[in-house]
């Protein structure tokens, strides 16, 4: 008899039924939005706490490994469990109501900050978690669409959202339609989006950039650093002294804050970027973000880096630019049957997602020091995952050291295998960053042993060669082909367990799990990544790349 046991969720509240089914085909069945990937317990995407009730583990195949994601006393994989009574169940980092991608938001006040700086504060009708640096897209009637970063702390408040935009002559929306928005009109705004984020780093300086009206993407960040007592001095670039237009605040905030210092700009006295390196600030500890126009976001992160930065402490938004919705254009494109993607996705959280994995990385490598374990990297790199703001790894982990590096994922590695002075490191991330996928991987060389060095040579070339040949329209089949053509005319060998996979909004796995190697049509930008993993024909010597497919 197949007895139906009643669990819940909280603090939803809401309930799904499961027999003898994994819970997590029994949370799929019932329609409710469930996280996982792997399905044999190694990403820890489908982890819940277990509040209330028993269960037991799935039963394994003779031979087949154990799940290897590391859990607590009260934690527990729906891949793995079976229901035995009632339960109540949490899920952390996840909620059940997905926010709406498209809100409605009512016009509350309009007015002007400086002669060509209108201030526009709409309420939406529901609230937005939106973080401090993030943005909004306006959606136009005709399918166009406006950004426009959020200068504000809506959670702060009552949940109201300020806007600083620029009238722009012969802007649709700046000049023509932002002119006519009354008091209780109503817009239809999408998202919020973007990477250029707080860091939730409370010990280092941190140096913000901005010119124009990117100061409003830049004052929530600023507006945090200053509740935080954080050591913070801002440079904002403008053509007029009319262009600073929240120095009341700005001065005043000098008054009350003694460790936060700004600098206005003129661009008849030089650039932000070159009066901030100026002034001596501490770079190889420091924390800069930066919003404005792409010409000084591109110099100022060169001059930081030149100057001692480390290059995932510059933080930076980037350019989206203005016309019709990137996602309903790209949606149009996709595959039906291969390429599906989920209610949320869209094209700017896809990027966020990326830029917030490339920075991860980076972040984590620069933690690897000779000697470390791959026990305690991968300890430290779920540490710097979590502090980064990562909800989820929709894959697990994947840090290999020197002979390990010729190793799939799923194969099993030394955990106590030390990083020597001379040696190769592979690093696999699969974070999730608010509710969309990242996934990036990369190969770091310590020393200067020819062959990892030409290791690490060849496995980027191969890379951008193949990205190439997808521009040219190469199907995911051909792709791996010409892929491997590569790795042998230049010495190496292509492994071909990793042979490229979907991304979306998280979970993809609810659209299968199809390789880019298998697949006979020309892969969709944005909804593919690429994964190129070479072998030393003869030495355990491996290099690991990956990145989506992006124009």
């Amino acid at each position: 008899m197949n007895t139906r046991h009643v669990i819940e969720l909280s603090p939803s509240g809401k309930t799904f039924e499961a027999g003898d089914e994994l819970l997590l085909d029994a949370m799929l069945a019932s329609g409710l939005p469930v996280p996982f990937s792997c399905r044999r317990g190694a990403c820890g995407s489908c982890k819940v706490v277990v509040a209330q009730g028993q269960y037991r583990a799935k039963r394994l195949a003779p031979g087949t490994p154990s799940p290897s994601y590391p859990l607590a006393a009260n934690e527990m994989l729906l891949c793995q469990s079976h229901a035995c009574a009632d339960m109540r169940l949490e899920i952390p980092g996840w909620s059940l109501d997905a926010p709406a991608l498209v809100v409605e938001a009512t016009v509350l006040s309009k007015r002007a900050l400086s002669p060509d700086i209108i201030e526009l504060v709409v309420m939406p009708d529901m609230p937005l978690a939106a973080r401090a640096g993030q943005y909004l897209k306006f959606r136009l009637v005709d399918g166009d669409s406006r950004c426009f970063s959020i200068a504000n702390l809506p959670a702060d408040g009552d949940g109201r959202l300020i806007f600083q935009i620029r009238r722009v002559s012969g802007g649709l929306f700046s000049e023509t339609l932002l002119g006519d928005l009354d008091v209780g009109d109503l817009l239809h705004v999408e998202g919020p989006f973007g990477a250029c984020t707080w860091q939730d780093d409370d010990v280092a300086p941190v140096v913000l950039f901005a010119t124009g009206t990117g100061y409003a993407g830049i004052k929530p960040i600023l507006l945090t650093a200053l509740k935080r007592d954080v050591e913070v001095t801002f440079y904002w670039g403008g053509a007029q002294a009319a262009d600073f237009y929240d120095r009341a605040f700005l001065d005043q905030s000098v008054i009350d804050c003694p460790r936060f210092h700004w600098h206005p700009v003129l661009a008849s006295e030089g650039r932000v970027q070159d009066v901030a390196l100026s002034h001596g600030h501490r770079w190889e500890e420091a924390q800069v973000y930066a919003c404005g126009n792409g010409g000084m976001i591109n110099q100022a992160r060169a001059g930081c880096l030149e100057a001692g930065l480390p290059a995932h402490r510059f933080v930076a938004e980037a350019f989206v630019p203005s016309g019709p919705s990137s996602v309903d254009t790209l949606l149009n494109s996709l595959d039906e049957t291969w390429e599906k993607v989920g209610p949320r996705y869209s094209l700017d959280g896809m990027l966020a997602a990326r830029e917030k994995s490339v920075r991860a990385l980076a972040s984590i490598a620069s933690q690897l020091k000779v000697g470390m374990t791959t026990e305690a990297a991968l300890e430290m790199a779920a540490r710097q995952l979590q502090t980064m703001g990562a909800s989820h790894t929709w894959h697990p982990t994947y840090i290999r050291f020197g002979d390990d590096t010729v190793r799939p994922p799923r194969e099993g590695i030394d955990p106590s295998r030390t990083l020597r002075p001379s040696d190769i490191v592979v690093v696999d991330l699969g974070p999730v960053w608010d509710g969309y996928e990242g996934d990036y991987g990369d190969t770091f060389v310590f020393g200067e042993a020819p062959l990892h060095l030409d290791c690490h040579k060849v496995l980027h070339e191969v890379f951008d060669e193949t990205r190439e040949a997808w521009l040219r329209g190469m199907t995911g089949v051909e792709l791996y082909d010409f892929a491997e053509e590569r790795a042998v005319a230049k010495g190496w060998r292509l492994s071909r367990n990793l042979a490229g996979h979907r991304i979306a909004d998280f979970p993809h796995a609810l659209f299968g799990n199809k390789e880019l190697a298998d697949l006979d049509i020309t892969p969709s930008e944005m909804v593919w990544v690429l994964e190129i993993q070479l072998c030393h024909p003869v030495l355990p010597i491996g290099g690991f790349f990956e990145d989506i497919l992006m124009r």
